[in-house]
């Protein structure tokens, strides 16, 4: 599944579990789960997004599952689109962002994907928007969406270490990206860690030796294992070859790409999928 492009404003209904499904975003995403519960897949592991709470996920390709909340009880979001462009205005001055940025520097998140549970004003929010999208004025003024997602940021600016605010706040600056910013975007680049070390302006020694210390492994390490993890979502939701799914998790070798494989998930690519096939876990 691809996206549009273009920023706008969505609301999204199902009413049975399709299983996990291979979305590709162009735009930055701010959703909120209003019934039911979403499961972002990470490989061997999950961020759980459960109903009235937030999230906030980065363009790319994404690995989700919606399960409604049980009989008659559909699954539903409402999901905001929007690029850094549509939140440069003269109503969100440089230190707020600035200061935003600062409280959420101490923030231990490893991945690039946020969640925040709701609250009273941010749930207001979303029954007045959920009602504007009925309306024939928002389908003819698509600038309202924009303003709307300028509304929702300042919002969330009004509580204190929200952490929907850092991605967006992120992608606003224009500061220095972190060192998980750096790593996460690089997972299916071939930079060496040199090109890594200089991007978060450190020495290739200190660079390993914070990256040990972030995710206790060394870069090279983590970045095939993100890669596994990547080939592990394809191998369940794509019928891809195997010797293909290696290419694109660039592993081009397919016997090593079989042997890292086997060590990190205890099987063989084919054995995982057969296993998926056979129990649907």
């Amino acid at each position: 599944m691809n996206t549009t492009s273009t920023s706008h404003i969505s609301r999204y209904q199902i009413d049975t579990n399709s299983g996990i499904q291979t979305i590709r975003y162009e735009r930055h995403v701010v959703g909120y789960v209003e019934q039911g519960t979403k499961l972002i897949h990470l490989g061997d592991r999950y961020v759980t997004v459960r109903s009235g709470e937030l999230f906030h996920l980065n363009p790319g390709t994404h690995y989700i599952e919606n399960d409604p909340a049980g009989h008659d009880l559909p699954f539903r979001q409402t999901l905001l689109f929007y690029s850094p462009s549509d939140l440069r205005n003269d109503f969100i001055p440089a230190t707020q962002i600035a200061a935003t940025n600062h409280l959420c520097s101490t923030c231990r998140n490893t991945t690039d994907i946020y969640t925040y549970p709701a609250w009273p004003l941010i749930e207001s929010y979303f029954r007045s928007l959920n009602r504007l999208l009925t309306t024939r004025l928002h389908r003819q003024r698509p600038e309202l969406s924009r303003l709307k997602i300028c509304e929702l940021f300042q919002l969330l600016q009004t509580q204190p270490g929200c952490c929907i605010s850092r991605p967006m706040c992120q992608a606003l600056s224009q500061s220095q990206r972190t060192f998980s910013d750096v790593m996460h975007a690089n997972i299916f680049t071939t930079a060496s860690v040199a090109t890594l070390a200089a991007q978060c302006e450190m020495s290739p020694t200190a660079f390993k030796n914070h990256c040990q210390r972030t995710f206790g492994t060394t870069p090279h390490r983590w970045i095939v294992d993100q890669r596994l993890n990547r080939a592990q979502l394809q191998l369940i939701t794509t019928p891809d070859p195997i010797s293909k799914i290696a290419r694109d998790c660039l592993i081009p070798n397919p016997s090593h790409f079989i042997k890292l494989f086997r060590r990190r998930f205890g099987l063989t690519p084919l054995a995982y999928r057969r296993r998926y096939e056979k129990t649907g876990l």
